[in-house]
């Protein structure tokens, strides 16, 4: 009612229904009204001053004060920062090369090459669409086999156990909890040069009596027995044409599997297979067999393994089938032969 009362007043009606005698001139009812309402209309404008009053500090502000406070006003309260990954893949783009690759993720473009084997001898050839492992400094990334030691990868590489301990990629405590098929992260190491293949001097010939004619003497010894076939040396695991051969940062050679997808793979000659693994640093699924005598064999890119660590195969015994698994551009067979410990040329090996 008392709205009621204010409203007549303003309209120059009294309560009762007379008309007041005042000559006050009358203010419109709607008038009235919308100052009534006005007082929530500047509650909405709130937001507006508080921005304007904040454009304000920033423009008078240092331009240090303006940047730390928006990387405060997007921060996420308790957010953990995520730490960057040692390693990453990258799809190779159209007009892309070795150098400009490494500039663009600022490491030495000698890691980008060590780092991706399956390069060939010409680096800048790179295929559009094909993935290339980068490691996020200047550092080797680096498959455990059976039998390493932190220690004897030190030592290869030109580091100290204590760079790769410290390295949080590795997540290391100490060298004894080394892991099989473990992957780490290499700083600032540098392949070994691979040693030249030794040239085996051909055998000198047997010396060979001259026939005694019969009848004449005592009677000839007989022949002694061919003795039995021992298979020694490497043989083709597949057989096709080479596609990429070894040298520069290849440390294989490259088997063309075109139309062979998988077709299998033999062992190139009898041992213990030290590793059967999946790899996230080129290889894809992989075996490697050791021969007892300082060398081993590396089968990558397959399709599918046959073999488990531990298992002991036969030469032209079949480990897995080809395929096109890892950093490939196409089904083939990557293979290496190491020599005690260093990769070699395998076509100075094989028949």
């Amino acid at each position: 009612m008392a709205l009621v009362a204010v409203l007549a007043a303003i309209g120059g009606r009294a309560t009762d229904g007379t008309t007041s005698a005042s000559t006050t001139p009358v203010t419109p009812i709607a008038e009235t009204v919308s100052a009534y309402l006005k007082p929530p209309v500047l509650v909405s404008t709130v937001p507006s001053l508080v921005a304007r009053h904040q454009a304000e500090i920033e423009a008078t502000a240092p331009p240090s004060t303006v940047a730390a406070t928006a990387a405060a006003a997007t921060a996420t309260p308790g957010a953990t920062p995520v730490p960057q990954a040692a390693y990453f893949t990258y799809t190779i783009q159209p007009g892309d090369s070795v150098a400009s690759i490494a500039a663009r993720f600022g490491i030495n473009d000698a890691y980008l090459l060590w780092n991706n084997p399956e390069l060939s001898a010409d680096p800048d050839m790179l295929v559009i669409g094909g993935s290339l492992l980068v490691p996020s400094s200047n550092s080797l990334v680096y498959h455990v086999r059976y039998g390493d030691t932190l220690n004897g990868i030190a030592e290869t590489y030109g580091i100290t156990t204590d760079d790769i301990l410290r390295n949080p990629a590795n997540s290391l405590v100490s060298p004894d909890n080394l892991g099989e098929a473990a992957v780490l992260v290499l700083p600032g190491a540098v392949p070994p040069a691979p040693p030249a293949p030794v040239d085996t001097p051909a055998p000198e010939p047997a010396f060979i009596p001259a026939p005694v004619p019969a009848g004449i003497g005592s009677e000839p010894e007989p022949e002694p027995a061919a003795p039995p076939f021992v298979s020694t040396g490497f043989i083709w695991p597949f057989y096709s044409s080479i596609s990429t051969y070894y040298g520069g940062y290849h440390a294989g050679i490259d088997i063309d599997g075109f139309n062979a997808y998988g077709a299998p793979i033999s062992a190139a000659a009898s041992g213990t297979v030290v590793l059967a693994s999946w790899s996230d640093a080129g290889y894809g699924y992989h075996v490697i067999i050791d021969h007892g005598d300082g060398t081993q064999t590396l089968y990558a890119h397959l399709s599918e393994i046959w073999v488990s660590a531990g298992q002991w195969v036969n030469q032209g015994e079949g480990v897995g089938a080809l395929g096109s698994t890892g950093y490939s551009t196409g089904p083939h067979l990557h293979f290496e032969i190491h020599v005690n410990g260093y990769a070699v040329d395998p076509l100075a090996y094989l028949p």
